[in-house]
């Protein structure tokens, strides 16, 4: 919303001479009810942009964009200006209706780009309008309007317009990568964001928090290529920056540790993603608040990699003290705890997890029948391991109605090995 005082100097209903309408007083207080009824009295005598607009800015104000859209549909039927226009288009937005928010953006740049164009204030309009395009999945639209932005931005940088800034460079190739990585087109995304970082090396020091999060989705593009070791120099890099900024033990250290222990879990490189685990785990035992969401996690990340190293007394310990921590069963931790534990010939302390994973499951928490189908088969054969053939034959002739799995034959982690941040 734009500043209030800029939002009542649009309003023509006052002049020199003229006192001022019953509805503006209350509106710049934030009175929102009062300026609501007054509003709507106003509306009822006369239909004027400065009261439509005014209703339009309560209604957003209290957060009912669905009563603004058709308000300001009005006001551009009465006052079809840039700002009334690009209002209206994020509004539409919003609301998903995406093709009018199209259509009214692309009205605002036709204007907005007449006689003497200010390139510099074109260039938001551009970028709320390739979100749009993205949305509606027209990525060659979306592209080229990337491209026009970065144009834009140099040409007023080249001509020294008030207000250009070489560092926003950044934001305008940023844009672009983003769209590039929507499209899985990695490597055109990997080479934006690079020249992103580059600029904010530039900008602001190689220590500068922006550059961190600019190397977080460089190594995402990274690793989907297959390029392991540069997408773990680029998280290395964003680690060292967040250290010497927030310090050892915060949150957003301890996601960028577990980050780079998940792109090295997949990359089978188990032994080099422990140690990035066990911080994350250390860290999250140190940040306030004994109920923090990440903790289990933490735990279970590091027991997963455990298990795959065969370190299975730490593994199982690790599992044990993130099932403590959640409220309900989690059944995939419960299922990779029993897998450690039959790793260890421990058969009889398996057996009440697989249970309890089965009982969740049966309750209707776990809608995937692919992972039912799992432990039905693990469950049986342990079972039968057990000297208990009888229970054994009755996950079996469950199984078949439900069909034979395929199951991976080591504990899984809960997440994708590189979290898509946006």
């Amino acid at each position: 919303m734009r500043p209030l005082l800029a939002i009542l100097a649009t309003f023509s209903a006052l002049a020199l001479a003229q006192a001022p309408a019953a509805w503006e007083e209350p509106l710049a207080r934030h009175e929102w009810d009062k300026a609501e009824l007054l509003l709507k009295t106003a509306l009822a005598n006369e239909e004027t942009a400065p009261v439509l607009r005014g209703l339009a800015v309560v209604y957003r104000a209290t957060g009912r964009l669905d009563a603004a859209d058709p308000v300001l549909e009005r006001l551009v039927a009465l006052d079809g200006s840039i700002p009334n226009l690009e209002d209206l288009a994020r509004i539409k937005a919003s609301l998903g209706i995406l093709d009018r928010a199209e259509s009214l953006y692309r009205r605002s740049l036709e204007l907005r780009m007449n006689g003497n164009p200010d390139l510099l204030a074109s260039i938001p309009i551009r970028v709320r309008l390739a979100q749009v395009l993205v949305s509606e999945r027209k990525f060659p639209e979306a592209e080229q309007e990337g491209y026009t932005v970065i144009a834009l931005r140099t040409r007023a940088l080249a001509s020294n317009v008030p207000g250009a800034n070489q560092a926003d460079l950044a934001g305008d190739n940023a844009l672009l990568a983003r769209i590039f990585q929507v499209q899985k087109k990695w490597k055109a995304s990997a080479d934006a964001w690079e020249t992103v970082a580059a600029i904010q090396s530039a900008a602001y020091g190689d220590e500068d928090l922006r550059l961190a999060d600019t190397l977080d989705r460089l190594s995402d593009c990274r690793f989907e290529m297959h390029m392991v070791d540069p997408a773990v120099e680029a998280v290395r890099r964003a680690l060292v920056i967040r250290e010497l900024s927030l310090g050892t033990v915060h949150a957003d250290v301890a996601a960028t540790t577990d980050h780079l222990g998940k792109i090295l879990y997949y990359a089978k490189r188990y032994s080099e993603a422990e140690p990035y685990f066990q911080r994350t785990l250390d860290i999250d035992l140190k940040l306030p608040g004994s109920d923090n969401p990440e903790l289990a996690r933490a735990y279970d990340d590091l027991a997963v990699t455990e298990a795959m190293l065969e370190k299975y007394t730490e593994s199982e310990a690790h599992y044990r003290e993130a099932l403590k921590l959640r409220d309900a069963d989690d059944t995939l931790s419960l299922r990779n705890l029993a897998l450690v534990l039959t790793a260890q010939k421990k058969n009889a302390e398996a057996q009440p997890l697989y249970s309890r994973a089965l009982a969740v499951l049966d309750a209707g928490n776990n809608g995937d029948p692919e992972f039912l189908k799992v432990i039905l088969s693990e469950y049986a054969n342990l079972l039968r391991d057990l000297k208990r053939p009888m229970e054994a034959a009755k996950l079996d002739q469950r199984l078949k109605q439900v069909g034979k799995p395929t199951p991976p034959d080591k504990p899984t982690p809960k997440q994708a090995p590189v979290a898509a941040k946006q």
